[in-house]
């Protein structure tokens, strides 16, 4: 988190409002006394406005890696608001970018590899082949919701963000609560897969003997086969994103939220060692 990761510039220049060349180029000059002859240099579209004055991040790159990064205006210099910018700018740029590339691969799996197996007919009494298949349709319901929850991300930041290009504090807390929802689907899954991967083995070693299983395509029974294949790292995973739980969903939501929001600020303040432009010290 906060390494100053951009949206993918082929979204940005497909879907965005061109940055004024001028106002790019003012940028970047600013940005190139603070930067080192091996570097590149990249601004990110997206502004803050403090007093009026717009001021963008600009990121300092070395094999396309960011390194550093910077604060400007194409207008008069004010250290302090340069400061101020810093926070919703960093925030709303690298928790949106992860957001953005985690959901959108996190989306990316076909329904048809829930759904083919879930249509078949499972006649059997084994409890567990009947359980796995219960949990199997639950993480149908999860992708559904993930799938739907990216869909309006995508919309909300391609056809809005991209096009006002100017952010405000509502669009930062947007970021933040759309960061710990995507966490919270992830939660939400592999809670079901550590309960019943057992269950979901058996469902699937079940439709294997069936004759509905060649109905199947090869993508499909592949992913069903493996989904449960590499617990070791889903249970690694799962543990480290340290979960505080809670039977009240939003109140799980709102605990979550405010560790982050204070997460947030720590690292805030650690990234600060790396920004050229304005200087805390």
């Amino acid at each position: 988190m906060f390494q100053h990761e951009f949206f993918k510039e082929k979204v940005i220049k497909k879907r965005g409002k061109k940055m004024d060349k001028e106002t790019r180029k003012t940028i970047l000059q600013k940005a190139k006394k603070y930067k080192k002859w091996t570097e590149g240099m990249m601004v990110n579209p997206i502004y803050w406005e403090e007093k009026g004055n717009p001021y963008y991040v600009v990121v300092y790159t070395r094999r396309k890696t960011p390194i550093a990064s910077g604060f400007f205006t194409p207008g008069e210099e004010n250290v302090e608001d340069a400061m101020k910018a810093h926070r919703p700018l960093a925030l709303f740029s690298d928790l949106g970018s992860n957001v953005y590339q985690n959901g959108t691969m996190r989306s990316s799996v076909k329904l048809s590899f829930y759904t083919q197996p879930l249509d078949l007919l499972v006649d059997s009494r084994d409890e567990k082949v009947q359980a796995g298949k219960a949990a199997y349709a639950k993480l149908l319901k999860l992708q559904e919701e993930i799938n739907e929850f990216m869909a309006e991300y995508k919309d909300y930041y391609e056809n809005d963000v991209l096009k006002r290009r100017l952010i405000t504090e509502k669009d930062v807390e947007k970021v933040q609560k759309a960061a710990v929802s995507l966490d919270m689907f992830q939660y939400r899954s592999g809670s079901v897969l550590l309960k019943h991967h057992e269950d979901i083995e058996a469902f699937a070693a079940y439709l294997e003997t069936q004759n509905g299983w060649k109905s199947l395509d090869k993508d499909t029974r592949a992913f069903l086969k493996d989904i449960t294949r590499h617990m070791e790292e889903v249970k690694k995973a799962f543990d480290a994103m340290d979960f505080i739980e809670h039977e009240n969903p939003e109140k799980m939501f709102r605990l979550h939220y405010d560790r982050m929001v204070k997460n947030n600020k720590a690292a805030l303040e650690q990234q600060k060692e790396n920004i050229r432009y304005p200087k805390w010290n």
